[in-house]
Formats: C-alpha cells, structure tokens, sequence
C-alpha cells in the first residue's frame, strides 16, 4: 500500500506540473470544443499505457540508455509541437460547428491521435516512468505493474478531462470570451517555447 500511495504521488505531481500535455489539452479547449478535448485528453492517456507497456517490457531502458533513439523521440516530440504552436497562431478559426457530423468523427481521431503522439514522445514522460518502474517500485510482478499503469493512465485522462471542462464551461466562456483567441495563441507560443527547449537543451546542448 505505501508503494502506491508513493507511486499515486508522484504521479500526481508530475501530470499537474505544467508542460506539453497541459499545455496541448488547453490548446484544444480553447480551439475546438469539449469533446474534442476530452478525445485528446484519452490520446494522453493511452500514451500512458504505451509508456508502461515499455517501462515493463524493459524497453524504456532502451530508449533512455541509447542516445540516438532518445534523440529520435526528441526530435518527433519537438517538432510536432512545434507544428502545433504555429498552427494555432497563424490558423484562422472555422466557422463550421465542430458538431456538423460529417467532420464528427475525423474531428475526434485527430484530437486522440494529437493527444497520442504528444505523449509518447515526451521523453520527460519516459523518463519518469524509468524512475517509477526501475527505481520506486519492488515488485517484480508484472500483473502489479500494469494495474499501476491502468491506474496512472486512468487518473490522466480524469485530471485533463476535468481540466478540459473548466476551459471549456460557460463560465470561462462567459468571463473570457472577448481573450480567447489571445489565450489560443498564447498556447501556442508556449507549444512553441516547449518545443525550442527541447531541440536547443536537450538535443543540440
């Protein structure tokens, strides 16, 4: 039990801390509408799994032993946000209803395949579950190790769909309408801040 609650913690502090994910699920609010968010916010979440599945399989020792594979994941993680951050400073917003159900279910794929792969290239993301999995936990029992990843992968996706509702409730709405394209491009510069500190810190330095 106390290792639970050890992992629980760490988990906590780590998928609260600002960074891509926080950073992507905003975005989404801001730019589409709640179900899209909380379609990206599943994309996250199943990234979680994918990093659990690696860190049990020994794969993430790999990853985060061998330096052209980490600059793989970099180099992907960092540009794909990057991608983003410009795309929602420079895309002027569609009139459509997101809701119009030709675009319906395209609309959902993209937000859980965004959600998706900025996740599992988020090398922070698999350097905790490195420390988590090789360090924290001292059990071998494989079983034991994917109910905690379940479980972490469970609690992101609750945390950012509770983040997503409050981006996008009528309150917020309300009180913030006339600054939503400014917040939406704030995200962006923040996208893109993230990304340039991953190619200039982690890759080139």
């Amino acid at each position: 039990m106390t290792e639970f609650f050890t992992v629980a913690i760490l988990h906590l502090f780590a998928v609260v801390s600002p960074g891509p994910d926080f950073a992507l699920i905003t975005r989404q609010s801001l730019r589409y509408n709640r179900k899209i968010a909380v379609w990206t916010s599943l994309g996250v979440g199943v990234g979680i799994l994918f990093h659990s599945l690696l860190a049990i399989t020994g794969l993430v020792l790999l990853v985060t032993s061998n330096e052209i594979f980490s600059t793989i994941f970099k180099v992907i993680g960092s540009f794909y946000l990057f991608y983003l951050g410009i795309n929602s400073i420079l895309s002027i917003k569609n009139e459509r209803s997101v809701d119009d159900s030709k675009q319906k279910n395209q609309d959902k794929f993209n937000g859980f395949f965004t959600g998706l792969i900025t996740n599992i290239t988020n090398i922070k993301a698999i350097l905790f579950f490195f420390t988590v999995f090789s360090v924290v936990l001292n059990t071998g029992d494989n079983l034991y190790l994917i109910l905690y990843g379940v479980y972490m992968a469970l609690a992101t996706f609750l945390w950012f769909t509770l983040v997503s509702y409050a981006f996008t409730s009528k309150m917020f709405k309300e009180k913030f309408s006339m600054y939503l394209s400014l917040f939406e491009r704030v995200i962006g510069f923040v996208l893109i801040l993230i990304s340039l500190h991953i190619i200039v810190f982690q890759i080139i330095i």
